[in-house]
């Protein structure tokens, strides 16, 4: 089922995705670190409110503690995702320690988040277009059996082949062995992200240990589990799901959501990704701009994602 809303006509004439890129020159600008960084202190305050309202002996607290941290964690994936792109700040050196400090919480590898998302821009469109983070039957595509279609959703919204590519590198590491596939800098790199966040696992087990407590599971497990990794592959979905993937045009294999402030907060402008595939390296606050000058254009385009969901769900 096509998930594509009514549109209008084109605002631009028909042009190359180059001949487009040029014609929109003037959207360009250098990243603004002061705005990246209240997005980043914002989501921080939040987190840091969260951890002190789980903490509290209270049903309630606890639970709202655990959905505003996994919220959080979820957020600042998509932070960091500003970060690889090097949109954040200017300096490379501080969009790396930002961005590896943001994958933290949900075990995301800048470097290998990184590599992935460059080769997926390169290669959306072709059969070789693979994505940092796999649920399986990633686009919606084929029939699949009733058990089939139920192990496809449970590995999207667990994201299990996440976790267990995380404890596979890191096992490598630990044995001396590089992931496949990547270059003995990329390897560095990952190798660097795995150890930082093997270090810091190890100091919130023994913090738990030594207060006697299950801190660890309250601030960390089960917001990541229970809300970040579901949170997290619903705000993917809608990137290439049911789109044309296998066709180069990114106003074929992307879908933009019009949605409202808070959710482009939330989601750090995911929701216009038509256009970040079309200027990959536009800073994010400048997406609903380039939005108003290609919106014709966009196949795939809904006015919001409970229109979107409930496309999704009558599908």
């Amino acid at each position: 089922m096509d998930l594509q809303a009514d549109g209008g006509g084109p605002t631009i004439q028909t042009q190359d995705a180059a001949e487009l890129r040029a014609a929109l020159k003037h959207l360009r600008s250098e990243p603004r670190g002061w705005v990246f960084s209240r997005k980043f202190a914002l989501c921080v305050l939040l987190t840091a409110i969260g951890v002190v309202v789980v903490l509290q002996p209270v049903w309630w607290c606890r639970v709202t503690g655990v959905v505003l941290i996994g919220c959080m964690l979820a957020h600042a994936a998509e932070l960091q995702h500003e970060t690889l792109h090097n949109l954040a700040y200017r300096s490379r050196r501080a969009n790396t320690v930002a961005g590896v400090v943001l994958g933290l919480p949900m075990l995301i590898s800048l470097a290998a988040y990184k590599a992935a998302h460059m080769r997926h821009h390169r290669d959306l469109g072709t059969p070789m277009n693979r994505e940092f983070f796999d649920y399986g039957n990633q686009y919606g595509k084929g029939e699949r059996s009733t058990f089939g279609t139920f192990l496809d959703w449970t590995a999207r919204f667990t994201m299990v082949h996440h976790y267990v590519l995380f404890v596979t590198n890191l096992g490598r590491f630990l044995i001396g062995r590089d992931p496949s596939g990547e270059s003995e800098r990329v390897s560095r790199r990952i190798r660097r992200d795995h150890y930082i966040a093997l270090a810091l696992l190890l100091a919130l087990s023994v913090l738990s240990w030594r207060l006697d407590s299950a801190v660890i599971v309250w601030v960390w497990l089960l917001p990541l589990v229970l809300v970040a990794g579901p949170v997290h592959a619903l705000i993917e979905l809608p990137e290439h799901y049911g789109c044309e993937t296998l066709n180069r045009d990114p106003f074929s294999n992307t879908r933009t959501i019009r949605s409202n402030r808070v959710m482009t907060w939330f989601t750090n402008g995911n929701n216009f990704h038509v256009e970040h595939h079309l200027m990959p390296n536009l800073p994010l606050e400048r997406l609903p701009d380039l939005h108003s000058e290609v919106r014709g254009r966009i196949r795939y385009f809904n006015r919001g994602y409970f229109e979107y969901a409930g496309k999704l769900l009558r599908k």
